[in-house]
Formats: C-alpha cells, structure tokens, sequence
C-alpha cells in the first residue's frame, strides 16, 4: 500500500514539474510564445498558407488560408500582444493555393497546387479581397519589379527542363484587380540593365527590346541637374 501510495505521489510531482517546464518554455524575460489556445480560434483551423498585409490605414494583417483555399480568415496583428480576429471572407478559388509574389501595394499572385493555374487576390478592400484568375501567368514563373506598378515576368528552369533562351513578360499592375500584359518577348539571349534610369535592354531572336520606366527616368535627370548645379 505504501509502496502504491508512493509512486502516485511522484507521478505527480513528475506531472507538476513537466507542467512547470511547459510554461516556462512558452515565456521568459525576453521570449514570449503565442500557442494556437491562446490566440483567436481561426489560429487553431487548418490552415494551408498565410500572407502578410499592411494596409493603408497603418494595420498588419495576416490572412489565413482555410477551407481547402475557399476562405480567408483575417487577424489584426499590429499589436503582437494582442491580436485580433476581424473575420472570414469566402473568396472564389478552385483549389489550395500557395502566395508566391507580392504584385503591389494591394495585391498578391498566387498559384494552384498541382500547377493548376494562377490567380490575383486584390486587397485594397481588406476585409473583402477579390480573386481573379490570370492564366497568362501559369508558365511564367519568376518574378522581379519594374517600379511601383510594373512587374517582369520570366520562365524559368525546372527540374528535369534548362530554359537556354527564357521568355519574358511584362505586366502592368497599376489597376491590381486588371492586370494588363504589356509585351511579351521570346528567346531572350542577353540581358543588360542600367540601374540608374530603370532602363532594361533584352536582346532576342526578333532583335533588341528596351523596357523603360519615365518615372525613375525623371527621378535620374532630377537628381543629375541637382549635383550639376553644386559643381
């Protein structure tokens, strides 16, 4: 009977200990660790990917994606130590998809799993994200930025394939809920960029493609005329 009465008592000390551990392992003078139970209750769903937003207004805002891609649900988190659920939002996506480039200030690219196709979410109405479907994006890709509105669309190498001669595709994201492709060029050999003035020159099997952005170009000549007239 002693012996019985022993082992319980140190089973439950072992339990209180482990307990002990447990909560010290969640916070500490500089590490604080949020579990799923401590957080709204979208945080403890399935989820198959997120995404990062900063409005306008100054909020951060992490999307979750939920129900197999069919819903987003949204938490305020500008304030770590508190962070709020504003929702869920059904959006119109056929499958699981992952967030693969930011586009803009408001909008993200995102492609199906399986390479089933891609998509545009717009987020310039947070709490109502719009999806719309881009299939011209579905071979294209790597990404890179042609100023605020612009983006440089090019295929890249996969595992069993080597693109030698890739093709490029520049779009226009000035209105993010309609994308518009500018020009797509094929069998780029070479390409050379000129920083300073945000020019691109790409030189095809069809000749020589300049990509120019007046904006940065302005910004060039500005900041050119300034250090010319202190000398």
């Amino acid at each position: 009977m002693k012996s019985r009465v022993r082992k319980i008592m140190i089973a439950a000390v072992i339990a209180a200990a482990a307990s002990l551990q447990t909560n010290a392992a969640t916070r500490s003078r500089s590490i604080v660790i949020e579990s799923p139970s401590d957080l709204p209750k979208s945080a403890s769903r399935n989820t198959e990917a997120m995404y990062l937003h900063e409005t306008d207004g100054g909020q951060t805002l992490l999307y979750l994606e939920q129900d197999q891609g069919r819903s987003l649900s949204i938490l305020d988190v500008s304030e770590p130590g508190a962070i709020q659920s504003l929702g869920q939002v059904s959006i119109a996506a056929s499958s699981p998809y992952d967030f693969v480039q930011t586009l803009n200030d408001s909008s993200v690219a995102i492609r199906y799993r399986g390479q089933t196709g891609t998509a545009v979410i717009d987020f310039k109405k947070f709490k109502k994200p719009v999806l719309t479907e881009a299939p011209e994006f579905q071979h294209l890709a790597h990404a890179e930025h042609l100023g605020q509105d612009g983006l440089l669309f090019s295929t890249t190498a996969t595992s069993d394939t080597q693109v030698v001669n890739p093709q490029y595709q520049v779009v226009d994201f000035s209105n993010s809920s309609k994308p518009v492709a500018l020009a797509t060029i094929e069998g780029v050999r070479q390409r050379l960029e000129r920083t300073e003035t945000g020019t691109l020159f790409l030189l095809s099997n069809a000749g020589l493609t300049v990509i120019r952005r007046p904006a940065a170009e302005k910004e060039y000549e500005m900041a050119h005329a300034a250090r010319t007239g202190d000398d």
